[in-house]
């Protein structure tokens, strides 16, 4: 059975709740052509299970159905805080982004990558948690960043950082994903779908990747940040298929931004 020719698929992420065999039929009949495994969570022994039935109900029905890893990519992340609690952050308060490890307060947080204040501007937002939390960068050190709070929220730990529009060098795979994508090799998964590509060289090193480990996998380059937009014309020329993350782009750019950007890139 060939799983790969129609160009636009029904993507469904197999959560918990969707590895029994019944469930995944039940997808498949209601129209499922993609099973997607998403790597920021489980582990390889949920993940093969999965795959597993997903063949077995493939077999059943006679119906194609493909499997996509989604890799889980680089992360830049707060770290803990002083006896677990949130911290409230107001707006207009100072705010420290510290280098080097330690529990945070409402003073400051560590952060865990360490070149952040070789690749932001002054001036720069810097996104906490989805947007929830913004700040504004006032003064670079190489041991913390000095920064004003633009819009306050609670602050939890190991919260997820963004910098619109920045250019940051943190590399697009890591060595988990580099793990993940030969287990996906391992067990002929048809699709690879690579978090936060920014360049065509992003591309190509998750294609040598596959080369080295005889992968026929298909790649999907992940569109999620302003920089990936920048480059789209160059990740189209290197890449079999693209995934717009709207939500992601959407703490990128302005929100109202995103569908016109998602249809031009559709239109290429």
């Amino acid at each position: 059975m060939k799983r790969l020719e129609r160009k636009v698929k029904i993507v469904c992420t197999m959560g918990p709740s969707c590895w029994d065999e019944a469930i995944i039929s039940d997808l498949v009949t209601a129209g499922m052509n993609v099973a997607r495994l998403n790597f920021s969570h489980g582990d390889h022994e949920s993940h093969a299970r999965t795959i597993e039935n997903v063949r077995k109900v493939e077999e059943k029905l006679r119906r194609p159905i493909a499997t996509l890893i989604d890799t889980k990519g680089p992360e830049i992340r707060t770290g803990m805080l002083v006896n677990n609690e949130k911290v409230l952050l107001n707006s207009g308060d100072e705010f420290y982004l510290y280098f080097v490890p330690k529990d945070g307060t409402a003073d400051g947080v560590y952060v865990d990558y360490v070149n952040l204040y070789k690749e932001v501007p002054i001036g720069q937002e810097i996104f906490i948690d989805d947007g929830s939390i913004v700040l504004s960068v006032e003064e670079i050190d190489p041991s913390a960043i000095r920064c004003r709070v633009l819009v306050g929220g609670e602050l939890g730990e190991k919260k997820g950082i963004n910098v619109p529009g920045a250019k940051l060098s943190v590399p697009t795979l890591t060595d988990k994903d580099i793990s993940d994508i030969r287990w996906g090799i391992e067990h002929n998964v048809d699709y690879m779908a690579v978090s936060f590509v920014r360049t065509k060289e992003d591309v190509l090193n998750v294609r040598k990747v596959l080369e080295d480990n005889l992968g026929v996998s298909k790649i999907i380059a992940k569109i999620e940040t302003r920089q990936s937009v920048d480059n789209i014309d160059e990740i189209l020329s290197v890449v079999d298929g693209i995934m717009v993350a709207r939500g992601d782009l959407g703490v990128e750019m302005p929100t109202e931004d995103v569908p016109m950007v998602q249809k031009e890139i559709i239109e290429k």
